[in-house]
């Protein structure tokens, strides 16, 4: 019974297991008991050893080194001296004239609606350009926009004419007479009526700086239908004076584009 006390002997469990079952069970896990233990326990000193190793090697490692950086010190030469015989600079250049308030030219369009209540000259900017500018408008002399002639060309050739002028031209008479006037003197073609030829005729015609109508031309007439273009040149030439156009207060001669319907009732 020497070996009783001692768990992990093989002859105590014989001892206990001797005639009983050996295939399963308690005798087994007894039988096994002694080699598990001892793989525990060497498994236990070796993870120890390893954690003091490691608590060994961070204690004792070196402090890390600051690591400084090297300054030089850069001397920079003198400057070259001046030459006195050297030219002077260049004077900077003028600044730019002031700016002139002007008002982009625009050409009209060609409506079959008479323009009512046309804007006065005093409303307007007297300066005619080729885009809008903002500017002081009390700066340099006010624009001419009078057309110049050659002196190369003949004198006898007509003055050029404006498409747009800042105050247009305009029929003598309160609103709506120029209408009132072409119901008045408009005789329908026969030969349009026969075939029921109708539309718009579009003319042109320059209203002088005395308000008279000269060059009178159609510019798009109704397919088909010559008379109803003569008739409207005829009666546009039969006008009364206009009130002529102007440019920076002075007449000038002006390019009109009158619609002239005709309609069959």
């Amino acid at each position: 019974m020497a070996n009783w006390n001692n768990e992990i002997v093989s002859e105590r469990n014989e001892m206990v297991f001797e005639s009983r079952n050996r295939s399963y069970g308690a005798y087994q896990i007894r039988r096994q008991y002694g080699r598990v233990v001892l793989i525990s326990g060497g498994l236990a000193t070796v993870l120890l050893m390893f954690f003091v190793f490691l608590f060994i090697i961070n204690r004792d490692a070196p402090e890390k080194k600051q690591v400084k950086l090297k300054q030089t010190e850069v001397v920079l030469k003198d400057p070259p001296p001046i030459d006195k015989n050297a030219p002077p600079p260049p004077p900077p250049p003028p600044p730019p004239p002031p700016k002139i308030q002007m008002q982009k030219f625009t050409t009209p369009e060609v409506t079959e609606e008479e323009v009512k209540n046309p804007p006065r000259q005093d409303s307007l900017i007297s300066k005619i350009g080729n885009t809008d500018e903002q500017g002081n408008d009390d700066d340099g002399p006010p624009a001419d926009l009078t057309p110049r002639k050659d002196s190369s060309i003949d004198n006898n050739k007509p003055e050029e004419f404006f498409t747009f002028a800042e105050v247009m031209p305009t029929y003598p008479g309160p609103e709506g007479a120029f209408q009132s006037y072409l119901q008045k003197n408009i005789h329908y073609p026969e030969m349009e009526k026969e075939q029921n030829k109708q539309g718009t005729v579009y003319v042109s015609f320059v209203v002088e700086k005395d308000g008279s109508i000269t060059n009178v031309a159609t510019v798009k007439g109704v397919d088909g239908a010559p008379g109803l273009s003569r008739e409207a040149e005829r009666v546009i030439k039969l006008m009364p004076k206009w009130t002529p156009g102007q440019m920076n207060g002075r007449s000038v001669r002006v390019q009109v584009t009158q619609p002239v319907r005709f309609t069959l009732q």
